[in-house]
Parts: structure tokens; C-alpha cells; sequence
């Protein structure tokens, strides 16, 4: 039997599950807390030419503030077989490191994943 889609209720729930199981203290500035949107978006700025999803997002201003948003719509096309399940929250978990990772290094005053993910775009 095929699993059915992830709903973006399920989808959230594994998020909030694995943020749970990450230490507290990393989570500290980011005022905004995490999100989830419903839809998807493109980056279109690849070496290729063709539009990439992108899975999460750290954003930062300095009127607002510090957050992170996930978003399901990429998540379900990047991972049509998503499921409630291990996989389905280790594929959302590992997004929300790598996002948690730019928050760290937003602190700290560095960009060493931006520029690593800047230069991974160009060869895409």
C-alpha cells in the first residue's frame, strides 16, 4: 500500500518533533521562531539556468529580526514520497540544522555556509 502525501500538519509535526530534539540553546536570538508555508519557492539563480526549490530559509532583519521558515510545497516536490515517518522527519530535521546553521553563524559575524551555498548554486 502507498503511503499517502505528508500533510502539512504531519509536516509540522515532524519539525516541531525534531527542533524538540535539538539542544535548546542554539535556538537562543531567534526571536521569530520557525515557520512552515504552505507553498513553495524557487531560486532561479543557478548556473543551469533551471529554478531550484528551496527548502528553508533563515531571514534576517534588523527591524524584525531573526526567524526560519520551511517550506512544504518544496519539501513535496523535492520529496514526493515525504512520509509520516523516520525519513520524512531526518529529510525535514537535516533542513532545519542547516538553517539553524545560519542563524549561528549570523551571531557569530560569519557566512561560511552562505558562500558554500552560494558557490553549490553556480554549480547546479
Amino acid at each position: 500500500m502507498d503511503n499517502p502525501r505528508l500533510s502539512v500538519d504531519q509536516f509540522t509535526r515532524l519539525l516541531e518533533e525534531g527542533a524538540a530534539e535539538l539542544p535548546q540553546e542554539i535556538f537562543k536570538g531567534l526571536n521569530l521562531g520557525i515557520g512552515v508555508v504552505e507553498g513553495f519557492k524557487l531560486n532561479p539563480r543557478t548556473a543551469s539556468g533551471n529554478p531550484a526549490y528551496i527548502l528553508g530559509e533563515y531571514r534576517y532583519g534588523a527591524a524584525m529580526g531573526r526567524g526560519i521558515v520551511l517550506f512544504y510545497g518544496s519539501f513535496i516536490r523535492v520529496y514526493p514520497d515525504l512520509s509520516f515517518d523516520a525519513l520524512g522527519k531526518a529529510r525535514i530535521t537535516d533542513v532545519l540544522k542547516h538553517e539553524l546553521t545560519h542563524h549561528l553563524e549570523s551571531l557569530a559575524g560569519t557566512r561560511d555556509l552562505e558562500n558554500t551555498d552560494a558557490r553549490q548554486l553556480k554549480e547546479m
